[in-house]
């Protein structure tokens, strides 16, 4: 309602909006059809290449006053693009490990096995994070289904009695809905 308010021919208040590509669906919410109604212009910034992925890191690397140590190799580059698709928050993150892991490790050049190792250990420990339940164990003789094979059948089981259990609940729902409908008719 703010942006209503014009003030010596000039809106008052302008809003100047930056998120992530989730913020486009937030938008797109009916809650925020005002909001949007109030847009002037929209862009959308897509990912970067594989060379502006390489410009965007020696850009933050120069302005973090980096002095060449660690070195990352001409191989390096295009496998961070691999691993990141030119988001610039995986990008950062990527490379805020890959940093980490050259510290400790006290290694001065940073190359492509060393980016592969740092994106798969970051990507394990997502899996980690965002799997509701471990992957299940591999057993030679079964395979990794065969191992799991029970715990699904359990899980299967559950489903299916919850979901009778809500068809239930739903036929008396209209059970009652109907009769009191018939009712009211009378």
């Amino acid at each position: 309602m703010l942006s209503n308010i014009i003030a010596d021919k000039t809106m008052a208040l302008q809003s100047f909006l930056l998120g992530q590509p989730q913020f486009r669906a937030v938008l797109g919410s009916p809650g925020l059809e005002q909001l949007r109604q109030r847009v002037t212009a929209a862009y959308h910034l897509g990912p970067l290449n594989e060379a502006e992925t390489r410009a965007y890191i020696e850009h933050r690397l120069r302005r973090a006053e980096w002095k060449g140590d660690p070195h990352f190799t001409e191989a390096s580059f295009p496998v961070i693009y691999q691993h990141t698709e030119g988001v610039p928050r995986r990008i950062n993150t990527l490379c805020s490990r890959l940093m980490l892991y050259g510290f400790l490790e006290q290694l001065h050049t940073l190359t492509a096995s060393e980016v592969e190792k740092v994106a798969t250990d970051l990507r394990e420990e997502i899996a980690v994070v965002t799997s509701p339940a471990a992957p299940p164990a591999v057993d030679a003789e079964k395979g990794a289904l065969g191992a799991a094979l029970p715990a699904i059948v359990d899980r299967l089981s559950g489903l299916e009695k919850s979901v009778d259990k809500h068809e239930r609940l739903i036929r008396r729902a209209i059970e009652i809905a109907a009769h009191y409908f018939q009712g009211e008719r009378q």
